[in-house]
């Protein structure tokens, strides 16, 4: 089983977005994050990821939904930019804020697409 954070970051209407670094199958949109470590929490492997892959600080308010598929658990949890703080990519990454529309991003990646629906109803 693999557990995953995802940080939803919600800004004047726009969710932040990253793209899947080269080396990191599959290929597209997600909203950022990575496996949770053994031994620590959502909300810590959340912190931990955005600080490596986006030299972001941010801090994890809530969880808002939980996938689960096959194998994968991916839990989409609310966030806030520690003020001061902006995203840089550290993974020849891009990231981009979209509208948050009823149309999900065509190049967003099939795991999220769910969530984002979710997220447009709530």
């Amino acid at each position: 089983m693999i557990d995953v954070a995802a940080a939803v970051i919600i800004e004047n209407g726009k969710v932040f977005l990253a793209s899947r670094p080269a080396d990191k199958p599959p290929a597209g949109w997600e909203f950022p994050g990575g496996k949770i470590e053994p031994g620590e929490s959502a909300f810590e492997a959340l912190k931990r990821e955005l600080l490596e892959e986006l030299n972001w600080q941010i801090e994890p308010l809530e969880t808002l939904y939980v996938l689960k598929r096959d194998n994968l658990t991916i839990s989409f949890i609310s966030a806030r930019r520690i003020p001061g703080s902006e995203p840089s990519a550290c993974e020849n990454q891009s990231f981009r804020w979209v509208e948050l529309t009823p149309q999900a991003p065509a190049d967003i990646l099939e795991n999220d697409i769910e969530f984002w629906h979710f997220l447009i109803k709530k």
